[in-house]
């Protein structure tokens, strides 16, 4: 199965995506059911904060104990695009 039909799937159920990355699999709302905060930091460029607001606390304290650099962050964000049939960031 394909991210794009993994995706269609989940937004026609409500269902998280699971997102594998790296060593973890994160599970993450579909793109419609995203905080609108997690929208605004996007849109203004604070990834850290999109991320933080897609993991939730206890997915975030795992990501961070990998002790992840800005790059780790975005190409999460981009994992999480690409599970979701997001595209990409843009960057």
């Amino acid at each position: 199965m394909t991210n794009e039909t993994i995706a269609l799937e989940a937004e026609a159920t409500d269902a998280p995506i699971e997102v594998p990355f790296r060593d973890h699999v994160y599970t993450v709302p579909t793109p419609l059911d995203w905080p609108w905060e997690t929208m605004d930091h996007l849109a203004e460029g604070r990834i850290s904060k999109a991320v933080a607001e897609l993991l939730g606390d206890e997915q975030l304290e795992v990501f961070r104990d990998t002790r992840p650099r800005m790059r780790d962050a975005v190409a999460l964000m981009e994992a999480i695009a690409a599970a979701s049939g997001s595209g990409d960031l843009g960057n």
